[in-house]
């Protein structure tokens, strides 16, 4: 499967944040989008996502006959990871994954044990997640995505508030994703450098 941007556009007021976006990227490859804070990495990140509409241009989910995706498919492709997505903070672990299998955000399969085993940590049963760390919480959303059955991973600045034991653990995790399109915003040379592929945002200004 494959994201094609053609000519894609996004400007907010008067500020042109992305000019003449157009890219193919294919499954089986890493993608980082670099550059400075402000510079409309998230924003872009967003628009190949399908979660923000394009001033101008835009992206498709291509199937591997190169026909495109139905526009109410493409949320069912993604899954996304960002320190501003948040998650219900009023459940437990358990409830939050029990939530997400019945969404088909996770596969059935995944159970709490699972799923803590697979992220490294134990919490609290009873312990509602405002009362988890940010650290915590970032490296649920990780474990989230990472086990998430979609063609389509998306992290944005994904190592924010980790700990260095949990940033080896995301970069690991990462690298047996072999198969997967992965596509992490980022200014952060270690992240840049879990990609294959490396494009600057300043390049479509």
């Amino acid at each position: 499967m494959k994201i094609l941007a053609e000519h894609v556009e996004k400007k907010f007021r008067q500020e042109w944040v992305v000019r003449s976006f157009s890219f193919e990227f294919e499954s089986g490859q890493s993608y980082a989008l670099t550059g400075p804070n402000g510079s409309g990495k998230s924003t872009l990140l967003r628009i190949l996502a399908q979660y923000s509409l394009p001033t101008k241009g835009k992206v498709n989910f291509l199937q591997d006959n190169l026909s495109s995706f139905e526009a109410e498919q493409c949320h069912s492709l993604v899954a996304y990871a960002a320190p501003y997505v948040e998650l219900i903070e009023e459940f437990t672990l358990s409830e939050l994954i029990s939530f997400l299998i019945q969404l088909k955000a996770l596969p059935a399969q995944i159970s709490l044990d699972l799923f803590q085993q697979y992220i490294e940590l134990q919490p609290d049963k009873n312990k509602f997640i405002k009362n988890y760390s940010s650290g915590m919480r970032q490296k649920i959303k990780l474990g989230i995505t990472l086990l998430a059955n979609k063609p389509f991973l998306f992290f944005d600045e994904p190592t924010t508030n980790l700990d260095e034991k949990a940033k080896k653990w995301f970069y690991q995790k990462i690298k047996e994703q072999s198969n997967r399109l992965i596509i992490i915003a980022s200014n952060e040379a270690a992240e840049i450098n879990l990609c294959q592929h490396r494009i600057s945002i300043l390049d479509f200004k």
